[in-house]
């Protein structure tokens, strides 16, 4: 199996981020967030907890695992907006 590929059994340890309380979050892999978009957080992202990142694991936030996924695979990260449905890796 390649890297970065997840399958429904898979599941890794993944860290979830907060900007201030905008509702703006962020998940990746790194648990010090060093690899997050410092431009979309002036106030700099505030760790709030690790959790299992997979397809069949609850993610501590109101968002379903799959976008997530995808942005981890694609780019490392990913931003979205507490509210916005499909948020953004970028």
């Amino acid at each position: 199996m390649a890297a970065n590929t997840f399958t429904s059994t898979d599941a890794q340890e993944a860290y979830l981020f907060q900007c201030g309380d905008n509702g703006l979050f962020a998940v990746t892999l790194d648990a010090t967030g060093k690899n997050l978009p410092r431009g979309a957080c002036a106030e700099g992202w505030r760790l709030k907890g690790g959790f299992l990142l997979g397809v069949r694991e609850p993610v501590p936030a109101s968002i379903a695992p799959e976008p997530i996924l995808r942005g981890v695979r694609a780019v490392g990260y990913y931003v979205w907006r507490e509210g916005m449905p499909h948020g953004t890796s970028q």
